[in-house]
């Protein structure tokens, strides 16, 4: 399935007075990787315009997430995103934070997909969930 690479560093705001990255940190890193994925896969639908578009929102559902090791202040990080299921309801992303080759942290996240109004759980839009399942060439 699909594998994306966002580049970052680490930032004041993302750390604590000694310069070590702060819990959350880790939990914003990942999300921006994936914003950044589903941008990049279907430029039209990002998160914005899949809601004003179709009224759909995608939603964390669960976050399972190891810490492995501490990231610092001004180092560069990647955050190594792979699609690893794809349903009609959901997707789950596996993500790796790494300085170069230490893995930092390791995330396996559902997305799901609501109503915008009604908050109810609706299928993938076809084109997101096309997208999400075309192997990369």
């Amino acid at each position: 399935m699909r594998t994306f690479r966002l580049d970052d560093r680490v930032y004041l705001s993302d750390t604590d007075a000694g310069g070590i990255a702060y819990h959350k940190s880790y939990f914003n890193w990942a999300e921006h990787a994936r914003a950044e994925l589903f941008k990049e896969l279907v430029p039209d639908h990002s998160q914005s315009r899949l809601a004003d578009g179709s009224g759909v929102l995608n939603v964390v559902k669960s976050i399972d997430i190891h810490f492995r090791m501490p990231a610092h202040l001004d180092e560069d990080i990647t955050v190594v995103s792979e699609v690893t299921k794809v349903g009609r309801f959901h997707c789950i992303i596996s993500q790796k934070v790494m300085r170069g080759e230490d893995l930092l942290s390791d995330l396996k996240v559902k997305e799901a997909f609501i109503d915008r109004n009604t908050k109810r759980p609706v299928q993938m839009p076809q084109r997101l969930r096309a997208a999400l399942l075309e192997e990369e060439g």
